[in-house]
């Protein structure tokens, strides 16, 4: 049986969902800041909004919650979001540069085209599919970009990831089973103690640096 294109799919949940047909940002950054303060230690709730395009730089949105938002060409570089959700969140073309992304979940997001060069996404999950994306230099130690046994429903439950940059990126521990990585460079990158059991690498060189 043939496997279903990722993006096929994830497109259809975005049809469902809206995310990728909002006019416009629904909040500004002042906007967001307010929530932020009002939430204290609590979780700022952003789910199902549009973001797209917004400047959200250094902010802290740990634990932040955006679920089936938009955040197209949205810039995220130096923000905080440790432990924040991204399910079914269209980050595509999002600036994530030197941000904290230490344990977030980027399950079933649309990646197309981001960039998080320096960031670092320990111990982060990654379920989504999408071109282009740039870990160059990130830190994902013990990160989870490999299949989910538990969980084989419609969507997907693995990294696509063709043409992705791993150059000089931290993966020590980094599961990658059943992976998508096809052209995708890992020149430079520390691979100790990586999992990629039948991920699928053609025409991707592996050069490990221990």
């Amino acid at each position: 049986m043939l496997r279903k294109p990722f993006r096929t799919a994830l497109a259809a949940v975005f049809a469902i969902t809206g995310a990728l047909s909002s006019p416009g940002a629904e909040l500004s950054r002042t906007q967001i800041e307010q929530k932020i303060s009002e939430a204290h230690e609590g979780r700022v709730d952003l789910s199902g909004l549009d973001l797209s395009g917004l400047d959200l730089s250094t902010l802290n949105l740990r634990k932040a919650d955006f679920f089936s938002a938009n955040l197209s060409g949205a810039n995220l570089s130096g923000a905080d979001l440790s432990e924040a959700n991204f399910t079914r969140t269209d980050v595509h073309r999002v600036r994530f540069i030197n941000a904290r992304l230490r344990g977030a979940t980027f399950y079933a997001a649309l990646l197309d085209d981001s960039d998080f060069t320096n960031s670092d996404m320990s111990r982060s999950r990654v379920v989504g599919g999408g071109r282009n994306v740039s870990f160059k230099n990130a830190k994902l130690v013990g990160a989870d970009l490999g299949a989910d046994p538990a969980n084989q429903g419609m969507v997907p439950v693995r990294a696509e990831l063709p043409q992705a940059n791993f150059n000089g990126a931290d993966l020590s521990g980094a599961n990658f089973t059943h992976a998508i990585l096809s052209s995708a460079t890992f020149e430079g990158a520390i691979l100790t103690g990586a999992r990629f059991d039948y991920a699928v690498t053609d025409g991707t060189s592996l050069r490990m640096v221990e």
